[in-house]
């Protein structure tokens, strides 16, 4: 048995674990702390809530993962001092300095497998160089969030293939820098983190450890986005296998190709199966979905976002003052679910995918008296925007889902959201391990290291549908809503 540390640096909150692998994963201490917006701070967060899972632990750490929220990071100077505060994914950005980027490479999204939104750090430094060129000239790195972490601990700026692949400066595989967009953003390569292959370290803890509790000579890993590390964490790693991860963002994450098949499938496959492969990046870019990777690199994944999840169930209860959504579906039973004559459309600040719509907001058709009607309307519209990703994921794949796992917070503390996500028809599951994306990154930290195997994943229980008959109807109902004047 192995203790190993795993991070998970997400858009609200920041995890610590220690776990245990063998044959199984356990999950033996959780340390938890806002995520700050400031990269210092951060470090500083991210150092105590290690520093708490060290002092639970026994026996010696053997590795330690770093999962984050992908998109996000900070200009630095030549010392490594922070120039900006954290520019994340979700910051309002001018969307000019996009449409000048996409001017100079128009086939940038289906080159990167990336649909074209101002989140990428690509977009995050061409607007810092339009709008604040003294701040830009002084930029001498650049660091996603887990980069800052894991230099922080290894005095190494690497970053892996699935966090890379989300920045537009790297190919749709994240595995090398693109020059001519880096040009065209006015940054040497030097600025960016090295990458690192799938499997390989940072490097190992350096005296600057010391600080989170730790000793020199500990294998440091990127683990990825966190989205990609929750779902093969918990054994979404095969075609058709579909994830489902509820956190302040949601994300659907498909399975949709063996690279190692298709790598030896032969010439006149190989290259056939290149071109179905860019014809769906296209189709999905178009749509509002990314193309990448899984985080062991073994296979292509379509990935679905919703920028409101979570952060849907916030913004309702701010609006909505005295209803308590959040802690009213907490105590909602799954079994019997009587759909609501209401359609909530939950987009607080537009919606990614699919039929991308940057000026969609917060819609409701129909009315109800009672905060319990209003709080299981706002369920189903979250429920029914990730059947739509998903649907639309399947159309994009050429088949049905197999199966598809829920995971996160969300899914634990609302019973009910997985059982309606199961009422879709597919056979659903739901993680059943505290912390999935922390646990799934110490896991890949173990795997990597060699102290586990690579069978090994969190476990996940079947999840029942819930007995809602009408249910499909207001699914319907919710489409037309949100697709009229589409067309």
């Amino acid at each position: 048995m192995t203790l190993v540390l795993g991070l998970d640096i997400g858009s609200t909150s920041t995890k610590a674990v220690l776990v245990d692998v063998a044959d199984d994963v356990i999950v033996l201490h959780v340390a938890r702390a806002s995520t700050p917006t400031d990269a210092v701070e951060l470090v500083a967060t991210t150092a105590a809530l290690l520093r708490a899972c060290v002092s639970a632990a026994n026996r010696p750490i053997a590795a330690l993962g770093i999962a984050s929220m992908a998109e996000s990071g900070a200009a630095l100077g030549a010392d490594g001092t922070p120039l900006t505060p954290l520019l994340r994914w979700d910051r309002p950005v001018d969307p000019r300095h996009l449409d000048d980027l996409l001017a100079r490479h128009p086939d940038l999204p289906s080159r990167t497998g990336l649909p074209a939104t101002t989140k990428p750090a690509a977009v995050a430094l061409a607007a810092l160089r339009r709008e604040n060129t003294e701040v830009f000239t002084a930029v001498r790195h650049w660091a996603g969030v887990a980069d800052l972490v894991a230099h922080a601990l290894t005095d190494v700026r690497a970053t892996d293939h699935t966090l890379a692949a989300r920045t537009m400066l790297a190919g749709g595989r994240g595995d090398a820098w693109d020059a001519a967009v880096l040009d065209t953003v006015g940054i040497d390569v030097r600025i960016l983190p090295e990458l690192r292959a799938p499997g390989e370290p940072v490097a190992v803890t350096s005296d600057a450890a010391e600080a989170f509790g730790l000793g020199r000579g500990i294998p440091v890993y990127i683990a990825g986005h966190d989205h990609a590390v929750g779902a093969w964490a918990a054994g979404v790693r095969t075609p058709g296998a579909v994830a489902d991860s509820l956190g302040t963002a949601e994300a659907v994450v498909r399975v949709t190709d063996d690279l190692n098949a298709t790598a030896g499938a032969g010439r006149d496959a190989s290259a056939s199966r290149r071109r179905e492969t860019s014809g769906i990046t296209a189709r999905a870019v178009a749509d509002g979905f990314a193309i990448g990777r899984t985080v062991d690199g073994s296979a292509l994944t379509i990935l679905g976002g919703s920028r409101a999840c979570g952060a849907m169930l916030e913004w309702w209860d701010g609006a909505h003052d005295g209803d308590g959504v959040r802690a009213r579906l907490a105590s909602l039973p799954a079994d019997p679910w009587p759909a609501t004559s209401m359609t909530v459309l939950p987009y607080p600040s537009g919606r990614q995918c699919p039929v991308p719509h940057p000026g969609a907001r917060v819609a409701v058709r129909g009315a109800a008296a009672d905060p319990t009607t209003r709080a299981r309307a706002v369920l189903e519209g979250l429920v029914f925007q990730a059947r739509w990703m998903r649907e639309t994921i399947d159309a994009l794949a050429g088949s049905p889902a197999r199966d598809v796992t829920v995971l996160g917070s969300l899914a634990d503390r609302i019973p009910a959201w997985a059982p309606l996500t199961a009422a879709a028809g597919t056979p659903a599951f739901r993680a059943a391990t505290t912390e999935p994306v922390a646990a799934g990154a110490a896991l890949l930290a173990a795997v990597r290291a060699g102290a586990a195997s690579d069978t090994v994943s969190l476990a996940r229980e079947a999840v029942a549908p819930a007995q809602a008959p009408h249910l499909d109807h207001a699914y319907r109902r919710f489409l037309h809503a949100a697709t009229e004047g589409d067309s």
